[in-house]
Formats: structure tokens, C-alpha cells, sequence
């Protein structure tokens, strides 16, 4: 992807493999990742699968933006876990994609992230 993604630095946000239709991304979860309640919050977990999305769409010369996402939480995380969000293209139409990104710690998925993007 061009550029530099300053919020995916602020918070820690690692690329490990990106090619065109699919990125792996991973983020450590400290203090500034956390709720009221001391899990992650809702916000960091959407924010590390929209950056997977986005580096999945906009591979090489790609151009892509966000038409919808969605995400539904499965499970908590906390301080000190791991999480991995990898991204898959599920479709690839002449102006749209869509994707889906499994957000997971260990062997546990904790989000389930869908978005489609519209393609430039």
C-alpha cells in the first residue's frame, strides 16, 4: 500500500505477509489498546482488521476504498495477547471486491470482519 498508515503505527500494527487478495497483520494488545473494562476495545480490534482490508485491496498498483464493512465480535481479548487479523478476497468483480478477515489470538477467532470495497 503507498504511503504510511500513521494510526496502524500509533498502535503497534505489524504486517507480516501481504500479496494481492490477502493480508496477515498482527498487533500486541498493551494498556492504550483497552476498554473501561480491560479488555481490548472494540475500536483497536475493527481498526487492525480494517488495516488488513485495506493493505488486501490496495496491493501493488490496486486502488481501492470502503464501500461497507461490518464486524461482529466473538470474544474478548486482553493485555498481553497477540491478535492476528488475516484477510482473504472472497470476490473479485470489475468494481467491487469483497472480503472477509478472521481476527483471531492463538487458535481462538475473536472477530469476524466483511467488507466490500469499491475499486478505483
Amino acid at each position: 500500500m503507498k504511503g504510511t498508515d500513521w494510526l496502524a503505527e500509533a498502535l503497534g500494527i505489524k504486517v507480516l505477509e501481504v500479496k494481492d487478495g490477502y493480508c496477515k497483520v498482527t498487533m500486541k494488545i498493551e494498556k492504550i489498546h483497552t476498554n473501561a473494562l480491560g479488555f481490548t476495545h472494540g475500536g483497536a480490534i475493527f481498526t487492525l482488521a480494517d488495516y488488513a482490508f485495506a493493505q488486501a485491496c490496495n496491493y501493488g498498483d490496486n486502488v481501492a476504498v470502503a464501500l461497507q464493512v461490518s464486524i461482529n465480535y466473538l470474544k474478548p481479548s486482553s493485555i498481553g495477547d497477540v491478535l492476528t487479523a488475516e484477510a482473504n478476497r472472497i470476490s473479485d468483480g470489475k468494481t467491487t471486491g469483497l472480503y472477509q478477515v478472521l481476527v483471531y489470538k492463538e487458535d481462538k477467532t475473536i472477530a469476524v470482519f466483511s467488507g466490500l470495497a469499491f475499486k478505483k
